[in-house]
């Protein structure tokens, strides 16, 4: 494929330094869209801090094979295998590579060897490589819960969420894949972007308080962002960048996977894929988007099956609509210590509908 190309031609450019900004920022994108090649990324990078890689008093013949068999020793090491991989330089080193400057040269090589590696070792990638296991925190309906990360930063999962992180970030990059919505405390460090796989959606960010909502099941992918900045890459899109400021919200269609009422128009929705908003001014700094964080739900002329959705995860119950037209009411409201029973009343008082209970979380509307 085209991008894998592009990312070994990049990579190569990057160690043999010719690499452009431009082309820096290029390679950390198609990174994170194609993590397998982090590893290979990680040995480049390692290859570059050490002493005797490409020191200019070395002839170009002797620093390519002493390179071959550096690479060589990496590769026996991360398989673990008892019998060595053997790998032999060509019998003669091109000189220039058809005119390619010579430290290009040489990084070509490297990264020629690197795919020879990545062959050889396909079939046990994920088991040879020392990565630590990633952890799973998830949070069930009814509940909420907050995490720290291994570089210190914090995370609080609403109900119905999952985050997959692992034991102990990379040098080049911190990761996680949310299902659901969290709000994060970055960290602070700007040589190691901090990436939130959501859905359709990578947020990137250096350090910064931002809110994700990514269930789904829902109709739409919410970013918000209360302080710092990120930035934010739609996964389909990837020439797409759309960069936030504080107290902005980007919201991107997200047609659920599983049935619903909603019709889509596959027209209206590449027309319209994502807008961004400028969240409300308040004295207090608190936002509809991050009223969950304080036990409170807000509705703000919402639809009633979007109402029943949040319901179910706040009091871990399911609803079910006996009238499908209750669906497409509109619905507005603060709750914040009231149980269902109580909210269903209230609710009652500005739209028209009716509800019975059936067992301990089983709700009816009609």
């Amino acid at each position: 494929m085209m991008d894998h190309s592009r990312i070994l031609e990049l990579m190569a450019k990057k160690a043999g330094r010719s690499a452009s900004q431009e082309e820096l920022r290029e390679l950390e994108l198609l990174l994170t869209q194609f993590p397998e090649y982090g590893f290979f990324a990680e040995v480049l990078h390692s290859l570059k801090g050490s002493r005797d890689h490409f020191e200019r008093n070395i002839p170009r013949e002797e620093l390519v094979d002493h390179g071959w068999q550096h690479l060589s020793g990496k590769l026996n090491l991360a398989s673990g295998q008892e019998q060595p991989v053997s790998l032999h330089p060509p019998a003669r080193v091109v000189r220039g590579f058809f005119g390619v400057p010579a430290r290009w040269a040489s990084a070509a090589i490297l990264i020629a060897l690197l795919v020879g590696g990545a062959l050889y070792f396909r079939s046990t990638y994920t088991r040879s490589i020392p990565n630590p296991e990633n952890k799973v925190a998830e949070v069930h309906y009814g509940k909420t819960s907050q995490l720290v990360l291994p570089d210190g930063s914090r995370v609080w999962l609403n109900a119905g969420s999952r985050l997959v992180y692992p034991g102990h970030f990379s040098p080049l990059r911190r990761e996680v894949s949310l299902e659901g919505e969290a709000f994060f405390e970055v960290t602070h460090n700007a040589s190691v972007p901090f990436l939130v796989h959501a859905g359709k959606l990578t947020v990137r960010v250096l350090g910064t308080r931002f809110n994700v909502k990514a269930y789904k099941e829902d109709a739409d992918i919410e970013t918000t962002l209360i302080s710092g900045k990120v930035q934010v890459m739609i996964n389909d899109d990837p020439d797409k960048k759309i960069t936030l400021s504080p107290h902005e919200k980007l919201t991107v269609i997200n047609p659920p996977k599983q049935e619903s009422s909603r019709h889509y128009n596959p027209a209206a929705i590449n027309e319209l894929k994502y807008q961004v908003q400028v969240l409300p001014a308040t004295t207090t700094n608190s936002f509809t988007e991050t009223a969950w964080l304080e036990n409170k739900l807000v509705l703000s002329n919402e639809d009633f099956e979007s109402v029943a959705r949040l319901l179910e995860r706040k009091y871990n119950i399911h609803v079910y609509f006996e009238n499908s037209r209750l669906k497409q009411e509109r619905i507005s409201g603060v709750f914040e210590k009231e149980n269902i029973r109580q909210v269903l009343r209230i609710l009652k008082m500005t739209t028209r509908f009716d509800y019975r209970l059936e067992g301990d979380n089983q709700v009816y509307l009609y």
